[in-house]
């Protein structure tokens, strides 16, 4: 009997377990439907939107930069991230979307914020300083400057025909006792409070540099003030009108104070913090006041004389806004303590009764109260608020103090004209980059170019809902970087597409019918995919680490759309290959384009096969 070889044995057939390629389709089914009804409800039952940036929507971009008195260092990475954080958070309590708050440089904060409704004034106020300051008040004086500087406007209109009107402005610095000599000053004031000195000299860093300026006997005049000037000691001050508000912020207290020349315009345009140090006296002035109910043009301020602070903003723990108890129309801060503020208020308020308590905010004085009692572990700040400005001045205590002083260096307003141009060159980039890869796979995969165009379909149909969704609940918006990111992330979902099919293409050249090709194909295509998608995941989450401002914004999107592709990739693409594969449409040379060159196996080597 001859003996049976393990070649002779007559083949098995093995039955490979087809994907069941329907439960893919029904979890992408539903990822859809969650994702379409989430982004519907957030939009509020609206045809969902992204939100735009301020490169494509218009806004306002601000910069902030770095101020500190006396010192040519820049702060430290530490203090400009504290100040980013308090800034950002400032921002966000003012009801805008999604504003962009990052450092520049080693000085510069940049505040981007979206829209065309942004209100320029409280924009810049989130770079104040902050500063809460509670001093008892030494000495005040009304500042009439802007008011005769008003009236003085005023009187060419009136009188026409006096062909002297203009003589007095010349020689007013000689005739100060006149009642039209009042022009004067105002043109010299308004110099000063411009910052423009009328001499050519640079501003001067030091206070001797101050002293040399003015002249050694205005400088002495000066300083032996202990009351206001009269008139012959005024004629020697007219210097000081001429100083810059970073030359007279260097000067002292009382010489700020007693020198009329040294107008509350110029004391307000001192650079921030420039009455911040709490162990000194200082000189600031009121908010300006309507000198006529009919006329809110005429305004005049008062200027404070302040002893030293020994109750800080830094002793306040909360700040909320309320209203007057004797005008219900009238906005004020209410102000808690915390136990050690509470020991120094109760201090103050029990050695000062009946004495007036200026509460400063950086350089101006927001009210000016009577102490008619003792208090501990809260007080009221009032001055005649509106809603919106006690708000911002509860949240300004609430974030507290920035860590160093800021200068609005620049407000740009950004028009959405650009923007819009810009936007319709990134879609149609992405456009034609799509139409390019669609036209790609069709020429060369044929049928199976339908599956690449299903797949671009479906990533978009997830895309869109999602990056509306992340707009309206964590306020996400859309820039031309984001869109690029977008435009990039196609070129890798059509790398994963190719890595697929040509691995298909592999193994039906090595004699592989369709049925085994392309499970087999998907084993070996899968790592190449998962491998290629985390390099780019890794690069995205680092980019988006390390990068600021519009950058981020990119490395977003890239890493969105590497996460959406293997979605797609998985879900789709795969399970869709897998169901073509049972027809006869792949097995068409002409059709499906997966074919190689290569004569197809016959006999033994397709039943291996």
């Amino acid at each position: 009997m001859a003996s049976v070889t393990g070649a002779d044995r007559p083949r098995k057939k093995i039955q490979r377990k087809r994907l069941p390629v329907a439960p893919y389709f029904v979890a992408l089914l539903l990822v859809l439907a969650i994702l379409w009804v989430a982004a519907l409800a957030g939009s509020g039952w609206k045809f969902p939107t992204p939100k735009l940036g301020l490169d494509l929507q218009g806004g306002l971009s601000m910069t902030l930069t770095a101020y500190q008195q006396g010192s040519d260092e820049p702060p430290s990475a530490e203090t400009m991230e504290q100040a980013r954080q308090i800034i950002e958070g400032r921002v966000n309590s003012t009801g805008v979307s999604e504003p962009e708050v990052y450092v520049e440089g080693t000085e510069n904060i940049v505040v981007n914020v979206a829209g065309d409704d942004i209100d320029e004034q409280a924009l810049r106020d989130v770079g104040a300083p902050a500063e809460l300051r509670f001093r008892i008040v030494t000495n005040s004086v009304a500042d009439t400057s802007a008011l005769e500087d008003a009236l003085a406007e005023e009187t060419p209109t009136e009188e026409p025909t006096d062909a002297a009107s203009e003589e007095p402005t010349a020689e007013s610095s000689e005739t100060p006792a006149d009642g039209e000599a009042s022009e004067t000053p105002t043109t010299e004031e308004t110099s000063a409070g411009s910052g423009q000195a009328a001499t050519t000299d640079e501003v001067a860093a030091t206070l001797d540099e101050v002293w040399a300026k003015v002249g050694p006997d205005a400088a002495a005049a000066a300083q032996a003030l202990t009351a206001a000037p009269d008139e012959a000691t005024s004629l020697l001050l007219e210097p000081f009108g001429t100083l810059a508000p970073e030359e007279v912020a260097l000067l002292p207290a009382t010489v700020q104070f007693y020198i009329p020349q040294i107008t509350c315009e110029t004391l307000d345009a001192r650079p921030p913090g420039a009455v911040q140090q709490p162990d000194i006296e200082v000189t600031a002035c009121s908010a300006p006041e309507a000198a006529a109910a009919d006329d809110p043009s005429l305004t005049f301020q008062y200027k404070y004389l302040l002893q030293p602070a020994t109750v800080l903003g830094s002793d306040v723990t909360s700040a909320d806004v309320g209203t007057d108890q004797a005008n219900l129309n009238q906005f004020v801060v209410n102000v808690q303590f915390s136990a050690e503020g509470a020991d120094k208020w109760s201090a103050l308020t029990t050695e000062n009764l009946q004495s007036q308590v200026a509460i400063v905010l950086d350089n101006e004085v927001v009210s000016a109260p009577t102490i008619q009692e003792v208090s501990s572990n809260s007080t009221q700040i009032s001055g005649e608020f509106t809603a919106a400005e006690a708000n911002q001045l509860a949240d300004q205590l609430n974030f507290g103090s920035l860590p160093t002083n800021f200068i609005v260096e620049t407000v740009n307003e950004v028009t959405a004209t650009l923007g819009v141009d810009q936007l319709e060159a990134g879609v149609f980039a992405m456009a034609l980059g799509l139409l390019l890869v669609i036209i790609y796979c069709f020429v060369y995969y044929r049928v199976i170019g339908f599956v690449v165009l299903g797949s671009l379909v479906v990533a978009a149909a997830i895309l869109y809902p999602t990056v509306s969704l992340l707009g309206s609940q964590i306020g996400f918006t859309m820039t031309l970087a984001g869109i690029a990111g977008f435009v990039v992330a196609v070129g890798i979902t059509a790398d994963s597409f190719v890595v697929y099919f040509e691995r298909i293409k592999e193994e039906m050249s090595g004699g592989r019918s369709v049925r085994s090709a392309v499970p087999r194909a998907w084993v070996r295509a899968r790592r190449t995919i998962l491998s290629a998608s985390a390099v780019s995941m890794i690069s995205a989450v680092v980019l988006y680490i390390l990068a600021i401002g519009p950058v981020r914004g990119f490395a977003f999107t890239l890493g969105l759309s590497t996460l959406v592709d293997l979605l797609v990739v998985f879900v789709f693409t795969h399970p869709m290959a897998e169901w073509l594969a049972r027809g006869r449409v792949l097995t068409n040379v002409h059709l499906s384009g997966l074919h190689s060159k290569a004569t197809p196996a016959t006999g033994d080597a397709a039943a291996k096969a």
